[in-house]
């Protein structure tokens, strides 16, 4: 979990409050054509969207494991890259593609519980606003993913499986497959094609939630932007090679062999495709998307543990931090919908749906808590209902209008 204070960069953020943060809105000639009465509209609901209160409330730190309430930070501006998310799905949001799943290192290797059933509630709400869905995930991810699509009948996304560089998740494979990480020819193969095709072709979104991303190299080490020069000496005394470009989970193990390579989506499409936004969403350092954040930074921020050499270099447009990562999504989700002025949308599909999703996704596709590892209805050792608390919060949030007071008490009881 991380302990933040960093302003994020929001180059070109298209936002509501854009000049009076001095923030450069796009051009109407930024914009195609077709999505300007959307733009406009989008827009001016969004203006009743309380942003602050809604990021108080995702980083919510209900396991006491270090996250603060970002938004109470002097110069934290997490309800800026929330809202600029937002903006980007409502207003622009013609074809979405969703990467989730992240692997507990158990025997044998097992989805977790955080990730997967933020990914369906955004492909519910995203589906419901007409916006064509696509939800990937590797073969250990998968099966979460076809049982939530047929659990809430959500005949309409495409789901796409991902695969990985061998053909087994072997525990004894890593150690080979971290000197080969630079080399994977099938998943470039794969990127490539998808990309090239009508499926990945017409994407605006690519959306990563709780998916572990290869942590840093001198390379990436020095080409983040931070105001001085890259701390190089620390970084090599700090991270052996052998802990370059892997995927690890908190604890600091690598996983690789049990991870595909999700993450050359995001560099391929950040790299050949200027049009689609890049969203990551997490909760620990470790994942898709904290490469915004300059490793020095991160690497101190993560409360305890080996966060120098877990820490993710992949980077998206924009950022994502909750309690866990559901939270951020089902944030990300709901806002989306008020933003469309779609309020109809976020009642009545909460805690109790949420709380029948996960139980099947443990007791039918074997998924486990990725704190404790063990095969229960719970998130990160969250007891369920304490939980689904926050997405109640969340839900009831995005229904009040901007100014009104909520019931919810977020971190440290504000």
């Amino acid at each position: 979990m991380l302990a933040l204070e960093v302003v994020l960069r929001h180059d070109s953020l298209p936002q509501t409050r854009a000049r009076e943060n001095g923030i450069r809105r796009p051009d109407r000639a930024d914009l195609p054509i077709h999505d300007h009465n959307v733009e406009r509209y989008t827009l001016t609901t969004a203006r009743t969207i309380d942003w602050l209160a809604l990021a108080r409330i995702m980083l919510r730190d209900a396991g006491a494991r270090g996250v603060p309430a970002l938004a109470q930070l002097p110069g934290m501006q997490a309800h800026l890259e929330l809202e600029a998310a937002v903006m980007g799905l409502a207003a622009r949001g013609r074809r979405v593609a969703i990467v989730t799943g992240f692997c507990v290192a158990a025997d044998p290797p097992a989805a977790e519980t955080d990730g997967p059933p933020g990914a369906l509630y955004l492909a519910r709400a995203l589906s419901a606003l007409s916006i064509p869905v696509l939800l990937i995930s590797d073969a250990l991810g998968m099966p979460l993913l076809r049982a939530g699509c047929r659990l809430w009948r959500l005949d309409g996304v495409e789901l796409v499986e991902f695969p990985f560089e061998t053909d087994e998740t072997d525990p004894s494979a890593s150690t080979e497959r971290v000197e080969a990480a630079s080399s994977c020819p099938k998943t470039d193969a794969w990127v490539d094609a998808f990309l090239g095709q009508e499926q990945g072709g017409g994407l605006t979104h690519l959306v990563s939630i709780e998916r572990a991303g290869p942590s840093h190299t001198l390379q990436s080490l020095a080409e983040q932007q931070r105001s001085g020069p890259p701390p190089l000496a620390e970084f090599e005394s700090e991270v052996p090679a052998s802990s370059r470009d892997v995927c690890h989970n908190m604890r600091g193990e690598p996983i690789d062999h049990c991870t595909a390579r999700t993450h050359r989506l995001f560099e391929e499409a950040r790299r050949r495709v200027a049009a689609i936004e890049t969203i990551g969403i997490g909760d620990g350092g470790n994942e898709i998307g904290m490469g915004k954040i300059a490793w020095e930074v991160l690497r101190a921020a993560v409360a305890g543990g080996p966060g120098g050499r877990i820490a993710c270099r992949i980077a998206t447009d924009r950022l994502l931090i909750g309690g866990t990562s559901n939270w951020a999504a089902y944030t990300l989700a709901v806002a989306t919908c008020a933003a469309r002025g779609r309020h109809d949308l976020i009642a009545g599909w909460g805690t109790r749906r949420q709380a029948e999703l996960i139980q099947v996704l443990v007791d039918e596709c074997g998924a486990v808590d990725g704190v404790t590892r063990q095969p229960s209805a719970t998130v990160d050792g969250l007891p369920l209902a304490e939980y689904l608390d926050v997405l109640a919060a969340i839900e009831e949030q995005c229904t009040k209008k901007k100014g009104d007071k909520s019931n919810y008490l977020g971190p440290n009881g504000v």
